[in-house]
């Protein structure tokens, strides 16, 4: 990594680049970084991410964060592909989630209010 000062005008910037053309610019250990670098610990009442499954175990997991509006099918129900599942609202938007594949919903694991993580296993199709 080098420091340089560019100056575009009469306004100088300071920057920090990478040389690429070095044999392993990574090399170097990572500088310690103070407690007050540290991400917060999660709060109390923050969702707990579930464990997600492998799409081929066929879980229909959140592709993002937010809030499931509705959940559009039961334990059982025969669904095609393309066929939406759940209502996830994200960034005041409205986000179908549909099935990647056909089959029968083996289990529903959310249900309208719950907060979800990206990740979070919304409901398995066998």
């Amino acid at each position: 990594m080098k420091k340089l000062r560019i100056t575009i005008g009469n306004k100088s910037y300071d920057v920090t680049v990478e040389d690429l053309t070095e044999t392993n610019p990574y090399s170097a250990p990572p500088a310690a970084s103070s407690p007050s670098d540290a991400a917060p610990p999660p709060a109390a009442n923050a969702p707990a991410k579930r464990p997600t499954l492998p799409v081929g175990a066929g879980a229909v997991t959140s592709p993002m964060a937010g809030l499931i509006k509705s959940v559009l099918v039961s334990a059982g129900d025969q669904v095609k592909q393309g066929q939406a599942l759940v209502i996830l609202e994200a960034m005041k938007l409205e986000n179908q989630i549909t099935a990647p594949v056909a089959g029968s919903v083996g289990s529903v694991d959310v249900k309208p209010g719950d907060q979800v993580q990206e990740g979070h296993v919304l409901l398995t199709l066998e």
